[in-house]
């Protein structure tokens, strides 16, 4: 995830449409691990998921936009960290 000027950390939603080996395949092809959160959880720790018209995209949002802020809460969420098979190894 990447962090914009907005303290928002863009991320990919897996569903029906977006399974996330497709999402892994191409979306996240350059990134050998990924943090995998449910929305409950991230909206539980009082962020909000903002869409950008870029399906599967969304903005994870602090609304205090506070970066240090968005980091702990983003640490505080229950994730599990996902080795992703589907890794680009030339573009290492």
């Amino acid at each position: 995830m990447s962090f914009t000027a907005s303290t928002a950390s863009r991320c990919g939603v897996a569903d029906l449409a977006f399974p996330r080996e497709l999402l892994e395949s191409t979306k996240l092809v350059k990134f050998e691990r990924y943090a995998e959160f449910t929305v409950a959880d991230l909206t539980g720790c009082g962020l909000r998921l903002w869409a950008t018209g870029q399906r599967p995209h969304y903005d994870v949002v602090e609304e205090g936009n506070d970066l240090e802020s968005l980091i702990a809460r983003l640490a505080a969420a229950p994730h599990r960290i996902v080795d992703n098979r589907s890794v680009d190894r030339e573009e290492h």
